[in-house]
């Protein structure tokens, strides 16, 4: 049982797997590794990189090669196959220093006066991951007495350094390394595995292994490496690193290789392979190969990267399909940037192949631009015809009359339809290839100026329903018959005109109008929710001329059609599922239907499908007992119950909470000879997840496969929810891996849903770069990413520090909804450009009461911690002009990001001199708000009416003398939890003063008459937590006036 076993190992640190009983069989780390270096140009000095393989697990490496044969279906533990020896050699498995991989890697930063700073915090790639900081290490070798130098000489157990002052004299570090953020080698043990590979301190860390798969993906910091390493152990028992270097001394007996990249648009003109080592390989060139191709390729070159959709990192290309799918998923016209690699010949002039690429780099703009005019052939063409099962290109149309060209059109439209699976869960299947394909035949057929038949109305309807395009539908039968959709007499003008301009279209026929083509268009209907409609168009196959639906008439069609049981389900359907409609029509329907006998009835006969609909209608609004009535009579009435039926159930026992009661039906469907299917189960397990209890769901997995049901795709997503609810993003995503990696449930996780919850599982651990290898495998898997997947990159943009990535790929969606926004908004305050962020606030449409005031919050908020108050002015201007209330919410962003809740704590802290950066900023921000809230008429909490105060005592002066008049005048200060105003103010005094920040920047001309005039109004709501620190506050700015006591006076009249 897979997935049992797969969600039993979420806490563990080790899954058995075949995969890694065979990556342990064929590693031997002290076999010589092949090194393969690639040749490039970077400050006019070459640069290579060299990729090696070394074990992540203890029990990994063996100093002899070890053999076993497992089933296939069988996964074994490593250490279980080491210690066999009917099916094994013996090897002996140690672990000590010189099994040891030795590696620590470090943090590079780039600084602004182009040199580069290395972290304090190193990681330690071994089997702990242990992050160390370079005084804790320093510390550590003088312990144990460890000799460090960054020479190459040295005895096997000393170590090899960076020394950071050789930066400057460009010893250790590459040239790249000095204007990149990145990762380098810190310290290599000598002797030690890494050491064996050839890494050696210095090198840059360029990319590791996926969780999965022989694919490497770029990294760029030590968090991204750590969390590629802990979920590859899950997988395998080794990986692969890549790493750069600036030394010639590596070419040696390496294969050297040359990059380079190319901007090329469809088509391209080349044949590609699949090579026994690994690589995308050209084979070969079209006849037509664009003479620009031709001229900057050659026949052995390989395809290693292309640009991802989102952003501009180059993923790997292991594959002729990944190939396949980065040329066929752009748009048309769209160029991709591929980088190609190719192999230098032996005995090959460096330095006039170094100038020669330096030269191609400087002419590659412009010969892009001239390899971008291409004529009319598609590489994803030619690649698709030969790795996909049917023919992409155009179907052409022909035939000599009207007959035959109908006869060739449902010919086509019946092998799409045939071939479409629209329950897959690829959503590439979702793309609505029928609906696409009657959008031809329709084009075809206008331009022949010819009338549907019934036979290819409906097939053409059918492609636009199996594809969820019911408008679509709707408009090729109004198109075809002449007849309004909708069952009304309402005239339709609805055409559909070819792409010829001799105003050629289809011509209305009655001929398209029967019994079927009818039913498909209250199917329409019935996927638009639109019950009123369905019910007029059964209304007019039945000839009721003198019924109203709606209030709209019902139009008469002059052919009056033999309704059957399929016709009545489908339009209850439509009314059980209405939002607009009640279940007491979905009853009357119902009760007009007769009841399943063997003879002849006047009106169609209810049927298993005709109880369920119902028994499902009961359900959703919470009718248990109905439900259960009703199959009681479709059990007396001879019927027997499917698994449609008891999936009602279920919904309707699950909306009682009753979850015994939902797994007993479960269970019982096996005794009653129903065969199940995942549907119910799936319902109890997100019933039990919206709990938050997870192994309760965990266990219905369990009972679920030992009946011999697989899990699907919901399954999967219902349990990485569930865990991401229970706030356990490391076992989603480890649960997201376990069925990537089997081959029999890696197909369920190529849609979108799920990898968007593992995305989202990556941000809440703030891995953006685990973030984006997710969106990059589902593209290459053909899953196109959404809205949600978008939103969820940003979230892990934005916790791991990259707004300006967020930024990116907020632009890149078209319609954001309101959370989008939400997320894009922080995304643009990380960034600074609040300005835009206010945009995105205050022309919004889709954003909700909530999403604005979260968002004003998070403005106001940012622009004070950068102490840009005039921003945070401005939107606490917006927030009160378009009528929100400041929440708490509002107030505890304010004060935590002035930092004004730990200096609340030194209340007797007072400034005598004020120092430059310390001007009352935040006191007079404050103040701006305490008048804002005035001219509302609202309250502030207490909470940040005691923090005025008391920053206004810390500074001291004139602060803490307005400070001394605000308490003053506090006029409803004395609200407790219940809203009522102890205080009243007295309505005929002097008028008031404008604002506070008036008082406090014109106190001078205020001074002498400040007893003539009424100050400012101050409103704070305190509850009786707050009263200490309030009293505590007005005491600190009081100048030896007797201490109030009105807390004491109004506890006492309560």
């Amino acid at each position: 049982h897979q997935i049992s076993q797969a969600l039993e190992d979420t806490d563990d640190d080790e899954v058995d797997n075949d995969n890694v009983v065979q990556d342990e069989d064929n590693t031997n780390t002290n076999k010589p590794q092949r090194k393969r270096v690639v040749l490039d140009v970077q400050n006019n000095a070459p640069t290579f990189t060299y990729e090696i393989t070394l074990p992540i697990t203890a029990t990994a490496t063996t100093t002899t090669t070890t053999t076993a044969t497992t089933d296939s279906n069988t996964a074994a533990s490593a250490s279980t196959i080491a210690s066999s020896s009917a099916s094994a050699t013996a090897a002996a498995t140690t672990w000590n220093s010189a099994n040891d991989v030795g590696l620590t890697l470090a943090q590079t930063t780039r600084t602004g006066d182009s040199s580069t700073e290395i972290s304090e915090s190193r990681l330690q790639v071994d089997d702990t991951l242990r992050s160390i900081t370079l005084e804790e290490q320093t510390v550590l070798d003088q312990k144990y007495n460890t000799i460090c130098t960054n020479g190459e000489d040295g005895i096997d157990g000393s170590v090899q350094i960076l020394v950071e002052d050789d930066q400057n004299n460009n010893n250790n570090i590459g040239t790249e390394i000095k204007n990149e953020n990145g990762i380098v080698v810190s310290r290599v043990v000598r002797g030690g595995l890494a050491w064996k590979a050839g890494v050696r301190a210095g090198d840059k860390l360029l990319a590791t292994s996926a969780t999965m798969g022989e694919k490497i993906w770029p990294k760029s910091t030590l968090d991204g490496v750590r969390s590629a390493i802990s979920s590859r152990k899950l997988m395998s028992s080794t990986m692969k690193f890549q790493f750069q270097r600036s030394d010639e001394t590596l070419i040696g007996e390496s294969e050297l290789v040359q990059e380079f990249e190319l901007s090329l648009s469809r088509p391209m003109g080349i044949h590609i392979e699949d090579t026994k080592d690994g690589f995308v390989q050209i084979s070969g060139f079209t006849d037509d190969v664009p003479t620009y191709v031709k001229s900057k390729l050659q026949v052995g070159d390989r395809i290693i990267a292309a640009d991802a959709s989102i952003g501009s990192k180059l993923w790997p290309i292991s594959s002729v399909e990944g190939a396949v799918s980065a040329v066929t998923t752009r748009l048309p016209g769209q160029p991709v940037r591929l980088r190609f690699e190719r192999v230098v010949k032996s005995g090959t002039d460096l330095s006039s192949l170094l100038q020669q690429q330096q030269q191609q780099q400087q002419q590659q703009q412009q010969q892009q631009q001239q390899g971008n005019k291409r004529e009319n052939s598609s590489l994803a063409n030619d690649l698709l015809l030969t790795y996909t099962k049917y023919q992409t290109k155009e179907e052409e149309i022909l035939g000599d009359t009207n007959t035959q060209l109908l006869s060739r059109c449902r010919d086509v439209l019946k092998r799409y339809i045939s071939v479409y699976d629209p329950t897959a869960e690829r959503s590439t299947s979702r793309t609505g290839v029928p609906a696409l394909v009657a959008d031809r035949v329709l084009e075809a057929l206008a331009d022949a100026s010819a009338s549907i038949d019934a036979k290819t109305l409906s097939l053409l309807m059918n492609s636009y329903i199996v594809c969820n395009k019911p408008k679509d539908a709707l408009n090729t039968f109004e198109a075809a018959v002449g007849l309004s959709a909708d069952g009304s007499s309402i005239e339709t003008k609805t055409k559909i005109e070819g792409k010829k301009k001799g105003g050629e279209q289809i011509i209305p026929s009655r001929n398209g109008l029967n019994l079927y083509t009818a039913t498909d268009l209250i199917r329409a209907h019935s996927l638009l929710g639109d019950a009123a409609s369905a019910t007029r168009v059964l209304a007019a196959m039945e000839g009721k001329v003198d019924m109203n639906v709606d209030n709209i008439k019902v139009m008469e069609w002059n052919t009056k059609l033999n309704v059957d049981t399929k016709c009545y389900n489908t339009v209850l359907a439509a009314i059980a599922n209405s939002q607009d409609l009640s279940i007491d029509v979905a009853e009357e329907l119902y009760n007009t239907m007769c009841e399943p006998v063997l003879f002849n009835t006047p009106r169609p006969k209810k049927n298993v499908v005709t109880y369920n609909t119902m028994i499902s209608a009961y359900a959703r609004i919470g009718r248990r007992k109905d439900a259960f009535a009703l199959l009681k009579e479709m059990m007396d009435a001879g019927l027997k119950p499917d698994k449609y039926t008891i999936t009602s159930l279920v919904k309707s026992v699950v909306e009682d909470e009753d979850i015994d009661t939902a797994r007993n039906l479960l269970s019982d469907m096996k005794k009653a000879g129903i065969k199940g299917d995942v549907v119910g189960y799936n319902i109890v397990i997100r019933a039990l997840c919206d709990k938050s209890q997870w192994f309760e769901a965990k266990q219905i997995v369990a009972e679920m496969e030992a009946r011999g049901i697989s899990p699907d795709g919901k399954t999967y997503g219902l349990l990485m929810n569930g865990l991401l609810r229970l706030n356990k993003p490391g076992p989603c995503l480890t649960l997201f891996e376990s069925a990537c990696a089997d081959q029999r449930t890696a197909v369920l996780t190529e849609n979108v849903q799920l990898y968007t919850t593992a995305i989202t599982a990556a941000a809440t651990i703030g891995d953006y770069e685990r973030a984006l290898e997710l969106v990059s495998r589902m593209t290459f898997a053909g899953v196109k990413p959404n809205m949600k997947t978008l939103t969820a990159l940003m979230g892990a943009c934005i916790t791991g520090n990259q707004s300006q990535f967020a930024v990116d790929v907020y632009k890149k969606i078209e319609n954001p909804d309101g959370y989008a926004m939400l997320i894009g908004v922080r995304g643009y305050c990380l960034n600074g450009d609040f300005d835009t962020a206010l945009n995105i606030v205050d022309q919004n449409r889709f954003m909700s009461g909530k999403q604005i005031m979260s968002s004003y919050n998070y403005i106001i908020g940012s622009a004070l911690k950068v102490k840009n108050f005039a921003i945070a002015r401005q939107a606490m201007d917006v927030l009160l002009e378009n009528n929100f209330i400041p929440s708490k919410f509002t107030f505890k962003a304010i004060l935590e990001n002035l930092g004004l809740l730990s200096k609340a704590k030194r209340t007797q802290e007072t400034i005598v001199n004020n120092s430059e950066t310390d001007l009352g900023e935040e006191f007079q921000y404050l103040l701006y708000v305490l008048d804002g809230l005035d001219k509302r008429k609202l309250q502030s909490t207490g909470q940040m009416y005691s923090c005025l105060l008391l920053e206004g005592a810390r500074l001291g002066g004139l602060y803490r003398k307005i400070a001394s008049l605000i308490a003053k005048s506090r006029s409803d200060a004395f609200a407790f939890d219940s809203g009522v105003s102890l205080t009243q103010m007295d309505e005929n005094r002097q008028p008031k003063l404008l604002s506070w920040y008036d008082l406090l920047q014109n106190y001078s001309n205020y001074k002498e008459k400040l007893h003539e005039l009424e100050l400012p109004n101050v409103r704070v709501r305190i509850n009786e937590r707050e009263i200490r620190h309030v009293l505590q506050a007005e005491n600190g700015v009081s100048y030896g006036y007797k201490r109030r006591r009105s807390f004491a006076g109004s506890r006492a009249k309560r």
